[in-house]
């Protein structure tokens, strides 16, 4: 007699491996899926794509859901009717029925629910499993970090701040109030103080565009110790702050040398707690790397400006021609504006070619972003003049301001007035950088012995003992250049500049 064994029921292992399973399935429910899909093929075409707009690719889960709200997300492009047929002959066209559950499953999904009015109970649902699944994402991404001890702690612990921010109160209380516009209104919001007055508010970012050696670096840092000191800039009144140079690229000694240049042009004293400087040569990384280091460093420190130069430093991997990628750096940017309450001020520099032929705000290399993103862009193009440069704003906040010119004086741009800003360089051959009237200008009225007009010509202008008494000799034929019988050289009239 065969004996019949009962069969046993799944072991403890077995049952434990089973719950495993279950709970590495990410968080879904098809009911609120499908749900959700039959109130946008069951109302009325006037509401359905009301429906339709207040879902994303991300709410859907299950293959098939994904695959129809795609189908129904390209009807509403194409203004196309949003219901099963239109649905289904859609779904025909691109070959996806099969991936869509079949047809008889599609044209049973309107009846998988009783009316369009339970559309935002299943709403809620698949918002809320959406937001489960990417805390699991963002969960693992943070373990990976974790794991990799190359990482920063600082960046750790910022990914993970945020990541609580955006999970843990399920995102919604995160952003602001809608507000009435008539509620605006009756409480009037005080504005920020100004930096640079007519220019930059605190809390905005600023860029600086410019051709390559057009002297960002010494702009930036005369913005840095104007602001540091309440001095004014490129004639622009300023207001005192605390101001934190991140400086990538100058090595400390050369930069020290800067900062010394720049405060005796300008006569001031740097005092203790008003010009701070990091050096990070050497340590510039990605972005998403630094700033988030950047943020936990200065985050109390009081700073009203940071610079960072130069910007590209700060890439990476970044595709500076990639509008995506460059919009997710000036996110981060604005980050440490909101977290630190500064504004930031960086250099960008021009794409190749002549920019004069250009429009100021498309002077600026990479993707449009960069010349669009900021509060306050500052274009400074070559003049036609040697050493002096236009520059041209776009001001988001602040009412337009004239073009200008500013030419270069060593350690420092300054205002020059006199010269027609609309006198772009324009392509063709470089211009003189030495000249015989500029030579003779810098007589000045005086009687000079050639060792000491060499002297003075060179700090003024930095022409070269050769160059100098080359263009002394062509200067000889000009009858207004007179010698004394002691060899004092001198001009009869105010040469023509």
């Amino acid at each position: 007699m065969q004996t019949v064994t009962e069969k046993a029921p799944p072991s403890t292992a077995i049952r434990h491996q089973l719950d495993e399973a279950e709970r590495a399935r990410p968080p879904f429910d098809t009911e609120a899926e499908s749900g959700a899909l039959a109130c946008v093929l069951s109302a009325k075409n006037g509401e359905a794509p009301a429906l339709l707009d207040q879902l994303t690719l991300e709410n859907f889960y299950d293959l098939r859901h994904r695959v129809i709200f795609q189908s129904l997300a390209a009807l509403r492009k194409n203004d196309s009717p949003l219901d099963v047929v239109a649905l289904s002959q859609r779904l025909r066209d691109k070959g996806n029925v099969e991936s869509a559950g079949g047809l008889e499953y599609v044209m049973a999904l309107p009846d998988q629910t009783p009316s369009p009015a339970n559309f935002p109970s299943y709403l809620e649902t698949v918002k809320d499993r959406t937001t489960r699944r990417a805390a699991l994402r963002d969960a693992g991404e943070l373990a990976r970090l974790a794991c990799d001890t190359t990482v920063p702690h600082e960046t750790l612990a910022d990914a993970s701040r945020r990541m609580l921010e955006a999970h843990g109160r399920n995102g919604h209380e995160l952003l602001p109030p809608i507000q009435d516009a008539a509620d605006i209104l009756a409480h009037p919001i005080t504005e920020p103080p100004e930096l640079v007055w007519g220019i930059l508010h605190q809390g905005s970012k600023m860029v600086f565009g410019g051709g390559s050696k057009t002297f960002k670096t010494w702009t930036l840092l005369d913005l840095a110790v104007s602001v540091a000191t309440g001095e004014p800039w490129l004639s622009f009144k300023t207001t005192k702050g605390k101001v934190l140079f991140l400086n990538f690229e100058i090595a400390p000694a050369f930069f020290q040398r800067r900062i010394q240049a720049i405060a005796d042009a300008k006569g001031i004293a740097l005092t203790s707690g008003c010009l701070d400087v990091w050096n990070l040569r050497g340590r510039a990384c990605c972005y998403r790397e630094l700033l988030p280091l950047v943020r936990q460093r200065i985050k109390d420190a009081g700073y009203s400006l940071l610079v960072l130069d130069p910007i590209y430093k700060l890439y990476g991997d970044t595709d500076e021609n990639s509008a995506a990628e460059v919009a997710r750096l000036m996110n981060g940017l604005e980050l440490v504006t909101v977290d630190t309450g500064a504004s930031i001020g960086f250099g960008a520099h021009y794409a190749k070619g002549n920019a004069a032929g250009k429009e100021a705000i498309d002077r600026i290399s990479g993707s449009g972003v960069f010349a669009r993103d900021p509060d306050s862009i500052l274009n400074f193009t070559r003049h036609e003049e040697a050493d002096a440069f236009t520059v041209e704003a776009t001001l988001r906040n602040h009412k337009p301001i004239e073009p200008f010119v500013v030419r270069w004086q060593y350690p420092l741009m300054r205002r020059c007035d006199e010269l027609d800003p609309a006198k772009l360089k324009q392509a063709g051959g470089r211009p003189k950088l030495y000249t015989v009237d500029k030579l003779l200008s810098t007589l000045n009225g005086q009687q000079l012995n050639s060792q000491n007009w060499l002297k003075i010509a060179s700090s003024e202008t930095g022409i070269s003992k050769t160059r100098f008494y080359a263009l002394l000799e062509e200067a000889k034929q000009n009858p207004k250049l007179k010698q004394t019988p002691s060899g004092q050289w001198f001009y009869e009239a105010t040469p023509t500049q």
